[in-house]
């Protein structure tokens, strides 16, 4: 450092008129290469620049570049001051005030220990002409792919979902002989409910003659039941080619229902070590939950149970039972 930087930078000047917003672009490049090499400056540099942020009315920093740069026009100092757009927001707050410091530390503890809850709803809909590529996903004609657009394979319409956190207040450790019982519990639950995914409704044969037999839909009679396209009475016998009138993926499967849970109990040891156990629990109703659903049309028709022109079948696969898992934490 020189000993004008140490005693007082002459080139202070231009922070001061960088900041006013009336430099010029040749003090600007020569503000710039000098604030590296100076200590002093690029404190007092700080300074403004936190000021400038704090007080209103003040230059901001992209029109102090702006004039610096002499792309600026006027002077910032005097142009009419803009109003930033502003966006509505709704919130919902609450809010806890008390003049006392420990009445304080007690109502933020006391916000603290009660829980922490989330909800969240998801409706969607997704379609298209094919989920993947796979022999029993083949179009039904190959002429006419506008006849396989219909509902996703991973379609899900409705999925809700509530989960929490539940503590134990820190009080309770001085507490009473069940509250000190109770300290250092920590209680999560997740319920989770959500709808059917569609499958393919499959009436295996060649009524169209594609040489292909995995393709083929049925057709639906006048009472919603479903025959073989060619092959059942009644069913466009003696028409060929002929292809199924049954729209794509128009099977379903049942709704899905979990409760899973999660349970903590802090040890403490000292001040720096704690254990923690842990006990899990997922689909603690043992709920039957489907996972796929018998895909041919006479077994949809032996199951008999349809909703809203969706056709459910005989399960053929499910999720997991009740299960549980324990492990333990270690901190230290």
């Amino acid at each position: 450092m020189t000993g004008q930087a140490a005693l007082g930078c002459s080139e202070r000047r231009l922070i001061d008129r960088h900041f006013s917003g009336s430099i010029v672009a040749s003090e600007e490049a020569a503000l710039r290469a000098h604030l590296p090499a100076c200590a002093r400056c690029r404190k007092r540099y700080e300074r403004h620049m936190l000021y400038a942020e704090l007080v209103p009315g003040r230059p901001r920093m992209a029109e102090r570049l702006a004039v610096g740069l002499g792309v600026g026009g006027a002077a910032p100092a005097a142009l009419a001051p803009q109003r930033a757009r502003t966006w509505p927001t709704w919130a919902l707050t609450a809010s806890l005030a008390a003049s006392d410091p420990e009445q304080r530390e007690k109502l933020r503890t006391k916000a603290k220990a009660i829980s922490y809850n989330l909800a969240s709803f998801t409706w969607a809909h997704s379609i298209d002409d094919s989920s993947d590529l796979q022999t029993l996903l083949k179009p039904q004609d190959n002429t006419n792919f506008a006849a396989e657009r219909g509902d996703s394979l991973f379609d899900q319409r409705h999925r809700f979902v509530v989960s929490g956190v539940f503590t134990s207040p820190n009080r309770w450790k001085d507490g009473d002989w069940w509250q000190k019982v109770m300290w250092g519990f920590t209680f999560s639950p997740i319920v989770e409910y959500s709808s059917g995914r569609p499958f393919n409704i499959l009436a295996i044969g060649d009524a169209n003659g594609d040489f292909q037999s995995t393709n083929e839909r049925p057709t639906v009679l006048s009472d919603g039941t479903l025959c073989q396209t060619g092959v059942d009475p009644g069913c466009l016998q003696g028409v060929f080619p002929a292809n199924g009138n049954l729209s794509r993926n128009m099977g379903l499967t049942h709704d899905y229902f979990s409760f899973d849970a999660r349970l903590t109990r802090r040890i403490r040891f000292n001040e720096r070590v704690s254990l923690d156990l842990i006990v899990e629990g997922f689909n603690l109703f043992n709920r039957f939950n489907e996972a796929a659903a018998n895909p041919f049309y006479q077994v949809v028709n032996a199951w008999g149970e349809r909703a809203g022109g969706k056709y459910y079948s005989q399960p053929t696969s499910s999720f997991d039972p009740r299960q549980f898992q324990f492990g333990f934490k270690l901190l230290f």
